[in-house]
């Protein structure tokens, strides 16, 4: 929208484009040539959007912004205390909700292969606004009962510390999670995704070599135990995930644009 007020005169003012996926989508090129800066995710985007004629020094490959929270140091004692966990078990988080969902029928059913397969692992299951997955969550771990170990959550602002004691995250890949994950250097489980945006996030997230993708007609058991079965695999994808995070990436977009602005 700003880039047809600029077409058309209505505002003379510097522009910035943050996209916050890890592939291009072609809405956010529309009348680039107005557009004075574009921030992206990864050097393949920059390479794509330049092949489309984009300039490549409107350019910069910062990362996707993301809390400076989530580079802090926490009490894990403490936050298990809070939440009313063990810190000497291993604790997964889960997003299994929200406004949109995961989708029901593969969310309740990774959360019963995580009770069944790993009786010592601890679950924070977050439901967002979604009251009938919360409830369904609920009834699951009422009749397992497993509720000593299995929280489920309607909301939390604290997510930044519970990444911080989780070994990895089972979540759809949108941009901004699945880079709150990065920094907070995660393995991530990825589920559903939205085809589109989401599934290409997906597949660069794989590629990467920092997630598994269970995909729809996959064994969610068996994919959750070959997981575990190779001792080198969650170490391996953390590695990954702290080489390809960018966690100074809300300042460096703002050190860019200050800059510039300091030459106009």
């Amino acid at each position: 929208m700003c880039g047809v007020l600029k077409k058309k005169g209505k505002i003379n003012c510097q522009l910035a484009t943050i996209l916050t996926d890890f592939h291009i989508h072609g809405q956010w090129l529309v009348f680039h040539e107005y557009c004075d800066y574009f921030f992206v995710a990864n050097n393949q985007m920059k390479s794509d959007m330049v092949e489309l004629g984009v300039l490549e020094e409107k350019i910069y490959v910062s990362g996707i912004p993301v809390s400076e929270t989530f580079k802090e140091t926490f009490d894990r004692e403490k936050i298990c205390q809070e939440f009313d966990l063990n810190p000497n078990e291993q604790t997964v988080l889960f997003f299994a909700g929200g406004e949109f969902g995961l989708g029901n029928k593969t969310t309740v059913m990774v959360l019963k292969a995580l009770i069944r397969l790993f009786s010592k692992l601890q679950v924070v299951a977050i439901s967002g606004k979604n009251p009938k997955m919360k409830a369904k969550l609920e009834e699951l771990v009422k009749n397992t009962d497993s509720d000593e170990r299995i929280k489920i959550l309607e909301y939390t602002n604290k997510v930044p510390e519970l990444m911080s004691i989780s070994s990895f995250v089972i979540t759809k890949p949108g941009g901004l999670t699945s880079t709150e994950s990065l920094t907070a250097h995660l393995p991530m489980i990825i589920i559903n995704p939205i085809p589109g945006q989401e599934e290409e996030n997906a597949q660069f997230l794989v590629e990467k070599g920092v997630a598994v993708w269970i995909k729809k007609n996959d064994n969610i058991a068996r994919a959750l135990k070959e997981l575990y079965r190779d001792q080198k695999k969650l170490p391996l994808m953390k590695e990954n995930a702290i080489a390809l995070a960018k966690p100074d990436s809300t300042g460096d977009i703002c050190r860019v644009l200050l800059e510039r602005k300091k030459e106009i």
